[in-house]
């Protein structure tokens, strides 16, 4: 009874089982995971712009990355749960996808198709999914690609004609979608005509005949690569260096056998990394995130719950498949399949001189990944003790659901920083001056691009975008590499940069340096009339500190409050809140406003995590003569590093307005050894 129930639900089994496993690996944290890299100029653009301008973004390299984006962004706006939950749904759907697609080849094997699709879904190696807006068009493309070939191979398996001439023709419309997504995803053609022509292979004729059988079979299929090529060699200029085929293939010509020798061996090890490295790598490099013991043991009790349910709801196949006799090897069949599919997958990018690893270009083991999850289980199955089998079977779904969870701990640990980030920026900072160049340190993120620091800027400051056709930020930003140093220190001027459409203007003479040393520490914002650095600052952003123009900061302002659905609710206000405010009236020249401040914060007993951040308080208890004030903070700075002892000399025993007796307790408590 228990197998014909089984037999009779089971597709809709095993599509909840996906559906669990996916929402157990995927969702527990989506809520707490915010706009990343990419995402930043892409949502200020359409915040700022509106949906349209997504097709000018896209236009320079691959443009019909707008009919993803900019539905998605009407339905979900600047939400970026709604991103997360649609990156989601379409991982799902490839995963589903792909199952259909091994039921097709291997019907008698529902095991192994299930086991391979779960595989599939769970993929370590790519570790981009918490980007889920700037990769919406990485993953929708991957569950369009694996929909067109469900599709081609059920119009060849079907006798209808007025079916096959349909699914062909949803085959290619889909096929064209995902390669205007991604034209690296190419290898899919591979895996569509690989399923083809094993089906063609089983019948009993010459390996011509079984080609040749193949493309009758399904040659309305060869519009999608064909037509796409043609119109991405021929007809499609692109404007960015990395998507130029010509520009990438032009090595070649000049070097033939030092790029082919590099092409092979970077294949070769690139190979190896997305089928087998990558169900260990990732996990190697994210176990730091993993959090305490405790939590650790309930997700290995849990994961163990989790396997007994999936050998219970498999075991029936165990039956059925063992009643049956093989007509063939399908175990060879997806052995070979799943690393011609790894290879396959890995050869458009490394033709243009790029490489699948695990961190910003994770993204190139997609496509592998199909053939990673058919090579495992392939070999899963050449084991002879079931024990084994199921062994590495636990192990494999261990790293992986340990991998994607540390990696959404590690997405949400920098959505948290930066918005904390942004939220002290905006209550430090009423307004900025159009055109400003901000400097930033982020305390765990690393700003790669200018748009990570003015895109959450001019969220804030400049959300409506300047009035013009172009896509233009009121403010810019300057990633500090050695390039923009020499151009800060040397008082560069102005570049004019038009990226994507979007043109922005550094001015090097115009900069405004933000800084959060640590987690610990709060924003910073340099006065390069007196830079108040922490010990735990970077060299390079104490170098540009003195170049830092205060007076960039707009005090008429009324100040502008954080959109919540992009930087979450407000903060509690604590220390920072207490201490950027302060920083304010100090600029405002509010020292009563500054010395309230300091006595409501020491009260409610918050203190600097940063001992730099003491010394506007300092200066407004010295210049209060509050000398109970001055003894309080002499107290909770007493392991202060020389470093910042010197700088709060300096800066407070500096000031030219203190009384005799203020001058003489300060430099008793922080100036006389």
């Amino acid at each position: 009874m228990k197998k014909t129930i089984f037999a009779r639900h089971e597709n809709i089994v095993l599509f909840i089982l996906l559906l669990v496993i996916s929402a157990l690996v995927y969702l527990p944290r989506v809520g707490q995971i915010g706009y990343l890299n990419d995402d930043w100029y892409l949502m200020y653009s359409a915040h700022a712009y509106g949906p349209g301008v997504f097709a000018d973004i896209f236009s320079i390299d691959r443009p019909a990355r707008a009919l993803v984006m900019r539905p998605a962004y009407t339905l979900f706006g600047d939400h970026p749960l709604y991103y997360n939950l649609s990156a989601y749904f379409f991982r799902l759907l490839a995963s589903v996808c792909f199952l259909w697609v091994l039921q097709m080849l291997w019907p008698r094997q529902r095991r192994a198709a299930f086991l391979a699709a779960v595989l599939f879904l769970i993929y370590p190696g790519f570790l981009s999914q918490p980007n889920a807006i700037d990769y919406q068009s990485h993953i929708v493309g991957l569950a369009a690609a694996l929909l067109s070939i469900t599709l081609t191979i059920k119009a060849v398996l079907l006798e209808s004609r007025i079916q096959k001439v349909l699914l062909h023709i949803f085959s290619i419309l889909l096929g064209w979608l995902y390669l205007g997504q991604m034209e690296w995803y190419l290898g899919f053609e591979f895996l569509r005509w690989a399923c083809v022509f094993l089906l063609a292979a089983r019948s009993k004729s010459t390996l011509r005949q079984k080609g040749v059988k193949a493309i009758q079979w399904a040659y309305p299929s060869l519009a999608i690569p064909v037509f796409f090529l043609v119109w991405r060699l021929f007809f499609f200029e692109s404007e960015r260096g990395a998507t130029d085929i010509g520009a990438q293939i032009a090595q070649f010509r000049e070097l033939p056998l030092a790029t082919s020798v590099w092409w092979l061996v970077h294949l070769l090890s690139n190979s190896l990394s997305a089928a087998f490295f990558a169900w260990a790598v990732p996990f190697y490099q994210l176990f730091g995130y993993i959090a305490t013991l405790d939590q650790l043991l309930t997700a290995f009790i849990f994961i163990a719950l989790f396997l007994l349910l999936v050998y219970w709801l498999v075991r029936p196949f165990d039956e059925e498949e063992a009643s049956e006799p093989e007509a063939r090897d399908w175990r060879r069949e997806a052995l070979i399949l799943g690393m011609a599919t790894v290879a396959a997958g890995l050869i458009p990018v490394i033709l243009v001189n790029r490489q699948a690893d695990f961190g910003d270009y994770s993204r190139y083991t997609l496509v592998s990944s199909a053939g990673s999850a058919l090579i495992l289980v392939s070999i899963m199955f050449l084991l002879p003790s079931r024990v084994v089998r199921w062994g590495l079977l636990s192990l494999l779904v261990t790293v992986a659901m340990f991998t994607h969870h540390a990696n959404a701990l590690r997405a949400a640990s920098d959505t948290e920083s930066l918005r904390a980030f942004w939220w002290q920026v905006a209550w430090r900072i009423p307004q900025l001056k159009m055109d400003t160049t901000l400097v930033a340190n982020y305390p765990i993120t690393t700003i790669q691009e200018d748009y990570f620091v003015w895109g959450p800027a001019n969220l804030i400051y400049y959300p409506e975008g300047i009035a013009g056709d172009q896509i233009r930020p009121g403010v810019s930003a300057a990633v500090l590499n050695k390039y923009s140093l020499l151009k800060i220190l040397s008082n560069g001027g102005k570049e004019q940069d038009n990226r994507r459409t979007i043109r922005s203007v550094t001015d090097y003479q115009n900069i405004l340096v933000l800084s959060m040393p640590t987690p610990r520490s709060c924003v910073q914002v340099m006065d390069g009339s007196q830079p108040e650095i922490s010990q735990f600052e970077e060299e390079r952003l104490a170098l540009v500190a003195p170049h830092s123009d205060i007076n960039l900061i707009d005090l008429q302002s009324a100040g502008h409050t954080p959109p919540q659905v992009v930087f979450g609710p407000e903060p509690a206000h604590e220390w920072c809140y207490y201490y950027e405010k302060a920083s304010l009236a100090r600029q405002r020249g509010d020292w009563d406003e500054v010395l309230a401040l300091g006595n409501r914060a020491l009260k409610e007993g918050y203190a600097a995590g940063d001992d730099i951040e003491w010394i506007p308080f300092l200066q407004a208890y010295a210049r209060a003569d509050d000398m109970e004030g001055l003894r309080e903070i002499h107290r909770l700075m007493k392991n202060s590093h020389p470093y910042v002892v010197q700088q709060v000399c300096q800066s407070v025993g500096g000031m030219s307005d203190l009384s005799q007796t203020a001058k003489e307790t300060f430099d008793s408590l922080y100036c006389i050894e």
